[in-house]
């Protein structure tokens, strides 16, 4: 017996151990003799699975999208590379297909949009202002003291060779008169060169050889004509062959360098008086665009909600409007003082300024005339006395009738005594003409005459420059405060705008 449940034992642990047992177990029962069974090592084998544990491998098979081929496959393979970047692009692109994702879309164009106008409008500005201020502190000033150049030297060349023609030596308030104009054309010369530095203008290096070239003759020019005074002083006539060396020297090269400079500080100054009056058409364009585009929104909403007007973009598209009423108002003023009001300024003043300096030089020619006691063929008083009234003419106004009024009285004076000195001079009266053209006590004479239209001249130059600078201020004027004031107005919008588009957000949220 227990033999026999030893056997049963075995058996049920070979059962167990998925163990065959061996043949010999039932005659080990009949001899009653207990054999263990031989080991012999197999190989491992997988360990089969149960059915209850492969149960739901059908729905894996199921969540697993197939492999798309064609385009779509390609587009696939391409999110993947990417990995979430793809996936973030497509769920982007999912939520701009929605109302919200467009609403959201739409707010950001108009934002940037508006800023974007804004900026360049405000920038255009800013620039248009800087422009004119350096115009007015800067190329107006080169441009008078250009005028001061060469009026100066034509003044000085007057002075040295009306001193030859007077009786006895030269006055100390002639030569004091002579001095002071030498100095002005040098102080005119410094500062037409600092300004054709501070302008950095296209012809500005051409501006600087004039100057330079005016700086190096001058010496020689004064040099020429001391030494003619002092040959005078002592009675030598070599003394008039000095000045008509120095005079021809000035008329001929400082005189054509100078008006070549005033000619060109001129022309810089009206062409970027011309530019800077020009219609900000591409700015104010941008704004007119955005203008469009909020008036396009709000027809958008209205299509998405059926809601004909919202509060927000009203609001803005005010803001806007009112941008753009200021920006092209302040264009129009500038035009207006750019080009009506500083030509009408600009040609009087250029005339008086021909003017003047055609009067100085034919009152150098008057006095050459008497040193070389030619006769009055080819005088040039006539011409000079036309372009004078001209010039009179062009500036008169209420404000300065007076002024032109004594300088054509000076103008007719002059040109009476002109008429007797040369009449003197040809019938041989040299002493009378001398003291009609030199004399200082003579309110008849030509020097008193010439002086009196002199200094009216340049009264009335200076206050054409002052009507010429008040046209510049006009200008700036008219652009100040343009630039903050646009760009205040955009902000306002675009505040306004996302104000305006809350309600409806809100409904998605």
């Amino acid at each position: 017996m227990a033999v026999r449940e030893r056997s049963e034992e075995a058996a049920e642990f070979a059962a167990d151990a998925d163990v065959a047992l061996p043949d010999n177990a039932d005659n080990a029962e009949k001899t009653g003799k207990r054999r263990l069974p031989r080991f012999t090592p197999r190989k491992s084998r997988k360990a089969p699975v149960l059915p209850e544990q492969n149960e739901d491998a059908w729905l894996d098979s199921l969540e697993e999208a197939p492999q798309r081929t064609g385009f779509s496959g390609f587009r696939d393979k391409i999110y993947d590379s990417f990995g979430g970047t793809g996936r973030w692009v497509v769920e982007a692109w999912g939520f701009l297909l929605t109302t919200l994702g467009r609403l959201i879309a739409m707010m950001v164009a108009l934002t940037l949009l508006l800023l974007g106008t804004g900026y360049l409008m405000s920038q255009s500005s800013a620039n248009r202002e800087s422009a004119l201020d350096a115009m007015l502190t800067a190329t107006e000033p080169m441009s008078n003291s250009a005028h001061i150049l060469y009026t100066s030297l034509s003044q000085a060349d007057t002075l040295a060779t009306t001193s030859f023609v007077q009786p006895g030596l030269q006055d100390a308030e002639s030569h004091r008169e002579y001095m002071a104009a030498i100095d002005e054309a040098v102080i005119a010369a410094d500062d037409v060169l600092r300004g054709s530095v501070e302008t950095r203008v296209d012809d500005s290096t051409e501006v600087q050889n004039h100057v330079r070239e005016i700086q190096r003759l001058l010496p020689q020019y004064t040099g020429l004509m001391e030494r003619a005074q002092a040959n005078q002083r002592t009675g030598n006539p070599l003394g008039v062959a000095y000045m008509t060396q120095a005079s021809t020297m000035m008329r001929e090269e400082m005189l054509v360098s100078a008006e070549e400079i005033l000619q060109l500080t001129r022309a810089q100054l009206g062409g970027e008086m011309k530019r800077l009056s020009t219609l900000q058409f591409g700015p104010l364009s941008g704004l007119l665009i955005a203008v469009l585009a909020l008036l396009a929104a709000q027809w958008a909403l209205w299509r998405m909600f059926r809601r004909r007007l919202n509060r927000g973009f009203l609001v803005a598209t005010a803001f806007l409007l009112i941008a753009v009423v200021w920006v092209g108002v302040s264009n129009i003023a500038a035009w207006h003082a750019g080009t009506r009001e500083f030509e009408a300024a600009a040609g009087p003043f250029e005339q008086l300024t021909g003017a003047r300096i055609s009067a100085q030089e034919t009152r150098t020619n008057e006095t050459l005339t008497l040193l070389t006691r030619r006769s009055s063929e080819g005088s040039p008083m006539a011409a000079t006395v036309e372009e004078v009234r001209d010039a009179l003419d062009a500036i008169e106004n209420e404000d300065n009738a007076g002024e032109v009024d004594t300088a054509r009285t000076a103008l007719s004076e002059w040109r009476r005594a002109h008429t007797r000195m040369m009449n003197a001079l040809q019938s041989g009266d040299y002493e009378r003409a001398v003291d009609i053209a030199a004399s200082t006590s003579d309110e008849d004479s030509a020097a008193s005459a010439f002086s009196l239209l002199d200094d009216s001249l340049t009264d009335l130059i200076s206050s054409s420059r002052e009507d010429l600078r008040a046209d510049i201020n006009d200008g700036l004027s008219a652009s100040r405060a343009v630039a903050p004031g646009v760009m205040l107005l955009v902000f306002a919008a675009v505040i306004a705008m996302w104000f305006g588009i809350r309600p409806r957000m809100q409904e998605y949220l």
